[in-house]
């Protein structure tokens, strides 16, 4: 496969195309983008502005070497995933374009402007299943999390040194970690189609982060998922809501929790009958009513986005603090320099 071919799938799949997609965007075959991606055939100058345009990328990352880019160092996909060679080399291109500019960014900032997530700050021991519980209450005071529930993971998270990437859904993925500059800690996440979806899997991946089992009999998903609910929900916050225990919950009650929880009511369930405040019966109930309505259309909550805004604002404290100046600035943010300088409320 050729640098330019291997750039085209990579951009391809990251914009969620198929060849034939690609190929009628471009107007050619689909045989031809096949045969673009495997070196093939050639794309003449004018292919490649399009399919660049196409990708909302500068035609310089089609046809360089991206091996260059940024190196990140002890990648790790989770245990139980199966992801292919080929889906795990565009994971970690998505990643390392990202981590690019984060890389070239922070080059312009005093050293300990910017400290890396600290994983052995936060490091906690799980010995059994009862441990998680007060595991995650220390963990939720370290990041200064406070005692309400947690929305924002993300400001949470980045707030505290770690770099989060979303990858657009690739088949068998759901996050991976590592290091850029043999310091910063990153995290790439799959983009999940809900926002409370979104918060729950940053949660879990937050356990794999900082969590140590030391029992081999423990299985580390459960636990990462019991500590994302015990850290997205704390046990006195349930119980002050809905009460120590309860014969039945009622639908009702239920959408209430998932408005202020801002959690997929599967979840809630779950950690309702966790803490053992519903019984077995109750909680197959609770589930059969959420298959139910499953195919219905969304009730207007307003969920607040979980998105990551880090970047951009380094490049506004770069400028504001003259590390570089308005110029650079639009540039790291791609924009046209006035729009730039209406975003920091400066004049040129």
């Amino acid at each position: 496969m050729s640098v330019i071919g291997d750039n085209i799938r990579k951009n391809r799949l990251k914009n969620n195309l198929t060849t034939r997609d690609l190929a009628q965007k471009i107007g050619v075959s689909h045989t031809a983008v096949n045969k673009f991606e495997k070196g093939l055939l050639s794309p003449n100058k004018q292919m490649i502005r399009k399919m660049a345009r196409i990708f909302k990328v500068k035609t310089q990352k089609l046809v360089l070497d991206t091996s260059t880019l940024v190196d990140i160092k002890n990648i790790e996909f989770r245990e139980e995933e199966r992801i292919t060679k080929k889906n795990k080399e565009l994971i970690e291109y998505i990643a390392k374009e990202e981590l690019e500019k984060y890389s070239n960014l922070l080059e312009y900032f005093p050293k300990e402007r910017f400290p890396s997530f600290d994983t052995a700050k936060y490091r906690e021991v799980i010995s059994s299943y009862e441990d998680i519980e007060e595991k995650a209450a220390s963990i939720r005071k370290k990041l200064g999390a406070g005692e309400k529930a947690v929305f924002g993971m993300t400001e949470l998270l980045e707030n505290n040194g770690l770099i989060i990437i979303f990858a657009e859904s690739v088949e068998g993925f759901s996050a991976q970690e590592g290091y850029i500059q043999d310091k910063y800690l990153f995290v790439t996440l799959r983009k999940e189609k809900t926002e409370e979806a979104q918060r729950y899997l940053l949660a879990s991946e937050l356990a794999r982060i900082v969590l140590e089992i030391n029992d081999p009999a423990l299985n580390t998903e459960d636990v990462n998922n019991e500590f994302a609910s015990s850290f997205l929900m704390s046990r006195e916050l349930i119980i002050k809501d809905i009460g120590e225990r309860r014969k039945k919950i009622s639908f009702y009650e239920l959408e209430e929790l998932r408005k202020k929880y801002r959690l997929p009511e599967i979840v809630i369930i779950k950690r309702l009958r966790q803490l053992k405040i519903i019984s077995e019966a109750e909680k197959i109930r609770l589930y059969n009513y959420v298959k139910d309505k499953s195919g219905e259309s969304d009730d207007g909550t307003e969920i607040k986005h979980e998105k990551s805004d880090k970047y951009k604002k380094i490049v506004i404290e770069a400028v504001l603090e003259k590390y570089i100046d308005y110029k650079k600035g639009a540039k790291f943010l791609n924009m046209l320099e006035k729009d730039f300088l209406s975003l920091i409320n400066e004049k040129k």
